[in-house]
């Protein structure tokens, strides 16, 4: 069995650009690293993995760069015309695998798989994903979880302007960029912030939850990505997730950015203002001041929910926490970090039968989504240590199974444990969030 740790806390200072409330937070509190290591001296607190060398050498990993070499033609897809259920679309695109879910663009999958597209040299598939999404856009005038019919009721948490941003930081396509950003305009006002849909998601003090066309809770937790999970304790419907309002924050922040550079200054200062009542909301709903942790909100019994999970940490990806929310945070590491990774739950409460989204496994992208938020933050080491424990667990599985896969079990360092279905080698978002994690702790 793996070992659980206690993580260290070691932001020595806020990374440059790690966002106006982090520096606000350290500066208008005056909370710098020394104070912040002399306390943790007196809370005496061990981490497990204070002597793990956290050094990356990209030699180690050149059997795990070839496969994902291989790998990424058997998943390069172009299907331009409609078949049996699956949409037509008109640029080539990255399906997760070649097994079930061949000729299959999903919405969340295609952000992980674009992070690593953008530094293996195929930035024009990466744009050609985006712009697949602008044509269902068009065309459905929703952004749909994949690209079948039967999903045209639903999408998935929306990291649409994170796309535009990784390619743009490489294209410089500025003409390019502005189509994206109306995109997302119009993503975020008809369907993510829509009082008039029938499959209405803001319900709650400016915040939104998942629900698509069928208004059920199973459906739901299918929007959000995480079927299934005991995370929303079979109520999807009743929830505000952290993890979507935090997207929604980025959405509003990025627009903001866009809109002042293009000069137009009022719709910039209208998602400015957007973001400010959000990050407000999300505060003072799903912040926790006595655990120090975000947490998920069920508006209707009005009431933050008890429950642990990785979504917490995503309030660090978008750059919405404080410095001291931030440094609170990461001492919740120790409740999902185990010898090969991160978990995505609390290891106790959970469902009687098992729900893939839970602990024991540890997914791809939220370990992407933690190591980004706590180097946004300037905890590096921490980042560091979780990204080598990706590498190396890839590395061992691949040495094993002669595949990587779709998740894993961090507790033991196992294929992860499957559920509604088997689960898949491969695969598109483990493979990118390889590539991106050791470009981002092995380039000078």
């Amino acid at each position: 069995m793996g070992k659980k740790t206690t993580a260290r806390r070691t932001g020595n200072s806020i990374k440059k650009g790690a966002g106006n409330n982090a520096a606000r937070s350290r500066n208008g509190n005056g909370n710098n690293d020394r104070n912040g290591t002399t306390n943790r001296k007196k809370n005496g607190r061990r981490n497990g993995f204070d002597n793990y060398d956290i050094a990356i050498n990209p030699a180690n990993y050149k059997a795990c760069l070839e496969y994902i070499e291989k790998y990424w033609d058997k998943i390069t897809c172009y299907i331009p015309s409609d078949r049996f259920h699956h949409l037509g679309l008109p640029h080539k695109f990255v399906s997760p695998n070649n097994g079930i879910y061949k000729n299959d663009q999903f919405y969340w999958d295609s952000y992980f798989i674009i992070l690593g597209l953008v530094k293996c040299g195929r930035i024009d598939l990466a744009k050609d994903i985006v712009d697949n999404m602008l044509y269902l856009q068009r065309r459905f005038n929703i952004i749909p979880m994949r690209n079948r019919f039967y999903n045209l009721g639903s999408s998935q948490i929306p990291f649409l302007t994170s796309m535009a941003r990784e390619v743009y930081h490489t294209n410089k396509d500025r003409r390019w960029l502005g189509k994206v950003m109306a995109a997302a305009d119009k993503e975020l006002e008809t369907y993510w912030m829509n009082k008039d849909l029938t499959e209405i998601h803001i319900v709650h003090e400016g915040l939104s939850r998942y629900c698509d066309h069928y208004i059920t809770h199973l459906a739901a937790e299918h929007e959000s990505g995480w079927d299934m999970t005991s995370r929303f304790q079979n109520h999807c419907l009743d929830y505000l997730p952290v993890d979507l309002n935090c997207a929604l924050y980025v959405y509003e922040t990025d627009l903001a950015a866009f809109y002042k550079s293009a000069r137009k200054r009022k719709k910039s200062n209208h998602y400015l203002m957007l973001s400010e009542q959000r990050r407000h909301q999300m505060n003072n709903l799903m912040w926790n001041f006595k655990k120090g942790f975000f947490f998920d909100y069920n508006y209707r019994k009005k009431r933050q929910s008890p429950f642990f999970s990785i979504a917490g940490f995503y309030p660090l990806w978008a750059r919405l926490a404080t410095y001291t929310q931030a440094r609170k945070m990461v001492e919740h590491l120790r409740r999902f970090e185990y010898d090969y990774g991160l978990a995505n739950t609390q290891d106790k409460g959970l469902q009687k039968e098992f729900r893939q989204h839970d602990y024991p496994n540890g997914w791809p992208q939220q370990q992407w989504i933690v190591v980004k938020g706590l180097m946004n933050y300037g905890f590096k080491r921490d980042a560091q240590r979780i990204a080598k424990k990706y590498l190396e667990l890839n590395k061992k599985i691949l040495s094993r199974t002669g595949s990587l896969w779709e998740k894993y079990n961090v507790v033991r360092g196992t294929v992860g444990k499957s559920e509604r279905y088997d689960t898949q080698q491969g695969f598109g978002w483990t493979n990118s969030v390889f590539i991106r994690l050791l470009d981002k702790f092995t380039r000078p």
